[in-house]
């Protein structure tokens, strides 16, 4: 197998969902009450934030492998 590099994007939100899990995991069998305000609806919009980041970034990517070469020379 060959080896690569880490992706720190996808180990962060790796990271990041499994913390949530373990958040869940033990706020089914103990009781935790975290009293923020309005959680569901921060939660709601930093996810579609993050969509719509994700698609901006999507497509200008897709621009930049679009463009035609730049000046080749002519032999």
């Amino acid at each position: 197998m060959k080896r690569h590099q880490t992706d720190g994007v996808s180990l962060t939100f790796g990271l990041f969902f499994l913390g949530l899990c373990l958040w869940w995991l033990i706020a089914r069998y103990v009781d935790v009450d975290v009293d923020i305000p309005h959680l569901g609806w921060i939660l709601a919009v930093g996810l579609i934030a993050l969509g719509v980041i994700g698609v901006a970034a999507s497509l200008r990517s897709g621009q930049r492998h679009g463009r035609e070469p730049a000046d080749e020379p002519v032999e």
